[in-house]
Formats: structure tokens, sequence, C-alpha cells
């Protein structure tokens, strides 16, 4: 499992250089976001979660804020932290992560690769025994892409897999999600 994670953090690590190199192509496309400034976009999204642990899938919802210091490139690296909370009749488990966030801009549609670390609860329903819960680094990597609903209104939906190490064993369950974004409009460092 860790060569699996180790293998998934180096072809993240060649794609980031293949994306950043490719910035150096397209600096007239770049110039208008690159004028931005910085912005901040909280989202909030309903989540479906298929743990390692049990049968069924959970059903809960992801929260966060990401925060863009527009550059001069075709990919605009922000911040993001996330909160994701779901809960099932065989396991819950929430998480509070941060990390990268990559994204780009294809018309309206905005794809984006996030690669996360943070902190994972786990809570065993209908356990008999001494171990009823756990907790762990969380490493997640994962993609989406948000839609332009208005200039400020966005859909989003994405995908992320955690690896969870127990110590022991490691956990890796995946989660897709789906809601909006909000993007306030800046101009001259104040929101219009």
């Amino acid at each position: 499992m860790r060569k699996s994670l180790h293998s998934s953090i180096t072809k993240s690590a060649f794609l980031l250089g293949v994306l950043l190199a490719t910035a150096q192509i397209v600096p007239a496309q770049a110039l208008i976001t690159a004028e931005r400034g910085s912005g901040i976009a909280p989202f909030a999204q309903a989540t479906l979660i298929r743990p390692d642990w049990g049968p069924t899938s959970n059903i809960g919802f992801t929260y966060g804020v990401d925060y863009t210091r527009y550059i001069r490139s075709i990919v605009q690296p922000s911040i993001e932290l996330r909160m994701t909370m779901a809960n099932g009749t065989t396991v819950n488990e929430n998480t509070y992560s941060g990390g990268l966030k990559l994204q780009t801009s294809i018309h309206r549609v905005h794809p984006y690769a996030t690669l996360l670390a943070g902190y994972g609860t786990i809570h065993f329903n209908y356990y008999n025994g001494n171990y009823a819960g756990d907790n762990a680094t969380v490493y997640s990597l994962g993609g989406g892409a948000d839609f332009d609903v208005t200039s400020q209104w966005k859909l989003r939906a994405d995908f992320i897999q955690q690896h969870w190490n127990l110590g022991g064993p490691t956990l890796t369950p995946s989660a897709l999600s789906v809601g909006v974004a909000y993007s306030p409009s800046f101009h001259n460092g104040r929101a219009r």
C-alpha cells in the first residue's frame, strides 16, 4: 500500500511539473487572471463515502474554502481546507484536511487536482470489543471540476481517494461529492 501511495505522489509531482512547464507557453491567457489578485471561494457538498470497513456506503457532507493568489500561469495553485463528515450503519468517518489544489480553466469548466493531508477519526458502529474507534493521519489525492452557473456561483463535483494509516492496516476509502462553490467578484481588492 505504501508503494501505491508513493507511486501516486510521484505521478502527481510529475504532473505538477508538466503543468508548470506549460505555463510558459500561454502567458497571454494568464494576464487576465494575474490582474485579479487573490480570491476566497467557500464550498459545500453532499458526500458519498465508500469506506474500507463494512459493506455499506456513508452519506455526509463536505465543506471548506479555497484561497487562490492568482499568478501568470495557465494553472492556478490554491490552498484548500476542507472538512468531511459521513455517518453510516457500519462506520462513521470524519476528516479535517488541507493542502494544494491546482486548477485551470477551459471555457466555463474549471478542472482541478487536489493533494491534501490531515487528521481523521473513525468510529466502528456495532463492534463488540475494545477497539471501537481510531484516529489517523489521512492523505488524500483527487480531482474534480467547477462548472460556471453564473460569474459567482459554480456547481462542483469531485472524487477523492483517501489513505488512512492506522498503524497496522491502511484503509483506502473513496469519496464522491457534489455541491456548490461561491466566488465573490473582486476588483482592486474590493468586493463588487
